[in-house]
């Protein structure tokens, strides 16, 4: 009897709680894990923040060159700008694909401006 008892006892022994579980990863860090926990919806406010980027970083340039240049610098630049999209979109002059074009495409149109 004292034998089954001893047994009984040791099988419901227990080291820790059962509602907290220790998690031994590494990656990603734990302060990572607590932001995602945290803040559930910041996944969606970084992609959203980034399609918007792409979106104003032509504009920032453009406003860039209109602080720095001329009144009369500008508009001549905006006008040739302007041809070269309008070639573009009309005939596909000027195109220039990653991996497919070679870098003397690149180039000639770099010279060309």
């Amino acid at each position: 009897m004292i034998l089954k008892l001893k047994s009984s006892f040791a099988l419901s022994l227990r080291e820790r709680s059962s509602y907290y579980q220790q998690n031994n990863r590494r990656f990603p860090p734990a302060f990572v894990r607590r932001f995602w926990l945290r803040h559930p919806n910041a996944h969606l406010y970084l992609v959203f923040g980034l399609c918007s980027s792409a979106m104003i970083a032509p504009v920032l340039h453009s406003c860039y060159l209109y602080m720095t240049m001329s009144k009369s610098e500008f508009d001549a630049y905006r006008i040739e700008q302007n041809a070269i999209v309008l070639e573009r979109q009309k005939y596909g002059k000027g195109l220039w694909f990653p991996f497919l074009s070679n870098k003397d495409t690149k180039n000639e149109e770099v010279n060309k401006m």
